[in-house]
């Protein structure tokens, strides 16, 4: 059995909110400021990580230039790193592959996509269900341990940022009933490796 790891962030000066945070082994952990409309600014949960590189020649598919890294061993994207790290934690959940519009567990070029268990579906729907517009935007990784449903919005460090839609499903989250304490922007840069 797995014991709960958990920590608090201390309350952000703009908010005021206390976060409660699972450890993932983030090398810092502060908090995005995010405006809403028609809503008040919020906090989430922003965890700082740095990732391992693959560096084995390969030919797999990186989507189109996204990094391949090394996960004790295992080649895979960002998103399934974190995924990773959710699951020691006791976590099930599937990478939100939006670009292909399929759910994976595994690296795509060593596996099949999955279909979401009952749990991330009808979670999956309820959130869409509080969306207008297109499905998209939906955060990277979704993962759920028991009742506790936790939603991880992958950023590499300098390159990446949050999109007008990741801001609208965050809001249809919110509405769903979700706890600002289930999101995280994980931002993360690759490990310098001396060569």
């Amino acid at each position: 059995m797995i014991a709960k790891q958990y920590f608090y962030l201390q309350p952000t000066p703009n908010t005021g909110h206390k976060f409660k945070c699972v450890k993932l082994g983030a090398t810092k952990i502060d908090t995005e400021i995010f405006k809403i409309p028609n809503a008040n600014t919020i906090a989430v949960a922003k965890y700082h990580f740095i990732f391992p590189e693959w560096q084995t020649e390969n030919t797999f598919d990186n989507y189109n230039g996204k990094s391949i890294l090394n996960c004790d061993g295992e080649p895979v994207f960002a998103e399934l790193f974190i995924l990773r790290l959710l699951e020691r934690q006791g976590f099930e959940g599937v990478w939100v592959d939006t670009y292909r519009n399929k759910f994976w567990k595994k690296f795509p070029s060593l596996s099949e996509p999955v279909s979401l268990d009952t749990k991330l579906h009808d979670v999956y729907k309820k959130i869409y269900s509080f969306k207008s517009g297109r499905k998209s935007g939906c955060f990277d990784v979704m993962a759920y341990k028991d009742n506790q449903f936790i939603f991880v919005e992958l950023k590499r460090s300098k390159k990446d940022s949050i999109r007008h839609s990741q801001i609208e499903w965050l809001e249809a989250a919110l509405k769903a009933g979700f706890n600002i304490n289930c999101f995280i922007i994980a931002e993360w840069e690759l490990k310098n490796i001396k060569k």
